[in-house]
């Protein structure tokens, strides 16, 4: 009984992001969204109270997995090891046909729904960033890093690791790249990045 429950549960989330991203946030009801999922409008109401309920579910459930690759990034390894690992974890996790379609239905609904954005950041980018200020915080308890402001060292991470890549998705321009494309990318951002934030007795070995 609670697997069904579960599957009728994600049945819901999955209907509400699959209309929301062919037709716009503001354009579906809780009653188009029970149709799609086969179900009755009441059901879904038993289940979510909203649609914003339902895009906060959504949101949360394209992130599984990738989340926990990132956390398991700093289990171990050298410095570039690790940075490695995470970078690739985020590359994965953010290059995605799902999670680009989820960015680019924030873009196009922010000014008709700001909250919109304020959950999909919340419970989307948010929570990444702090997975990954999280692994550049234990490399500089570690020594390995020098000791800088976290939050914009994780950001700075984020950044050149994306090098271009996302932007290229978000416009249509390129589709998902490869896994060659994701290393090559992720190694040149930690060779960039290690060459500004290694803390100076550990350049060598960075290398």
């Amino acid at each position: 009984m609670r697997r069904k429950t579960e599957d009728r549960r994600l049945s819901f989330v999955e209907a509400a992001g699959a209309l929301s991203v062919e037709q716009g946030f503001g354009a579906v009801t809780m009653e188009a969204i029970a149709l799609r999922a086969g179900a009755s409008k009441a059901t879904l109401y038993n289940y979510f109270p909203s649609k914003e309920a339902l895009f906060k579910t959504f949101v949360h459930e394209a992130g599984k997995g990738g989340l926990e690759e990132l956390d398991a990034a700093k289990q171990f390894g050298s410095v570039k090891e690790i940075l490695h690992r995470l970078g690739m974890a985020y590359l994965n996790l953010v290059t995605r046909s799902d999670v680009i379609a989820i960015n680019r239905l924030i873009m196009g609904e922010a000014g008709r729904h700001p909250q919109l954005s304020r959950i999909f950041y919340e419970n989307g980018p948010r929570k990444t960033l702090i997975v990954i200020c999280e692994t550049i915080e234990l490399l500089m308890d570690r020594g390995e890093l020098r000791c800088t402001n976290v939050r914009q060292a994780g950001l700075y991470f984020k950044a050149l690791c994306e090098a271009g890549l996302v932007e290229r998705q978000l416009w249509g321009l390129d589709l998902v790249p490869d896994a060659a494309i994701r290393r090559a990318a992720v190694e040149d951002a930690t060779d960039v990045y290690l060459s500004a934030f290694a803390a100076p007795e550990t350049c060598p070995l960075a290398k």
